[in-house]
């Protein structure tokens, strides 16, 4: 399947993402970049954007800082384009498998809902080209359907399926990690819709180890009440 094919998709699919909105999904994840420590001048890379419904709460925060907004569609980055001006975001039709970013600096490469929809045999690319964007501070935040729903989709509701839309299992893409200087600092499977039904990454460029002891970077606050913990652990579950 070229991409001629899956751009004609979703330069179609439009009206059905009109319709969703911002659902609860797209807040989730929203909410779960601001847990992360997003902040007003940071510099994000939105790959795999669509309509822009992310791209539109992201500037809701983000007024100090860039946002780069790709997708494969040029009808979906047109409709967001002309929804959303602001001048701290650039809007750009292009295949995020080997796109090069015009921002420099990456805070956050974000791609919700998006590599199930690339052909498993370019994810080796994919990660990569992630590779090379991000520097040390840089977080690859990805979300995904769980591989199993996936399957149970395949066969339950195929209809519910976009025109690739592949099982991505966690084995595979850290075999992408392992391979690109990347590591995986934090994975959860998590509930929107039913039971466990997404599974969402944070990705960082592999770096050596630091032994910095949280003593040295927590508040007076903190310390003390660690400090209050470790007296009503000793107390309570007196272990002599």
């Amino acid at each position: 399947m070229d991409n001629k094919e899956v751009t004609k998709y979703y330069d179609e699919f439009i009206a059905r993402q009109v319709e969703s909105g911002i659902n609860d999904r797209i807040y989730h994840l929203y909410k779960m970049l601001l847990s992360l420590g997003l902040q007003a001048d940071a510099h994000v890379l939105e790959l795999g954007s669509g309509i822009g419904t992310m791209t539109f709460l992201l500037s809701t925060y983000i007024n100090k800082g860039k946002i780069e907004a790709v997708d494969l569609s040029s009808a979906s980055i047109e409709f967001a384009r002309q929804k959303i001006r602001r001048p701290n975001i650039s809007f750009i039709a292009a295949d995020i498998v080997h796109y090069q970013p015009a921002i420099r600096d990456i805070d956050f490469i974000t791609l919700f809902d998006i590599i199930e929809h690339i052909p498993m045999e370019k994810h080796p690319d994919l990660f990569r080209n992630l590779s090379g964007m991000a520097n040390e501070k840089t977080r690859i935040v990805i979300n995904i359907p769980n591989p199993a729903y996936i399957e149970y989709d395949r066969v339950h509701n195929p209809a519910a399926l976009q025109i690739i839309d592949q099982a991505v299992p966690l084995a595979f893409i850290l075999e992408n990690l392992e391979k690109n200087n990347l590591v995986l600092t934090c994975f959860k499977t998590y509930s929107i819709w039913v039971e466990n039904d997404y599974q969402f990454f944070v990705i960082e460029k592999k770096k050596a180890f630091k032994e910095l002891p949280l003593s040295t970077s927590n508040t007076l606050f903190q310390k003390a009440r660690k400090k209050l913990q470790r007296m009503y652990v000793r107390l309570r579950y007196n272990y002599r």
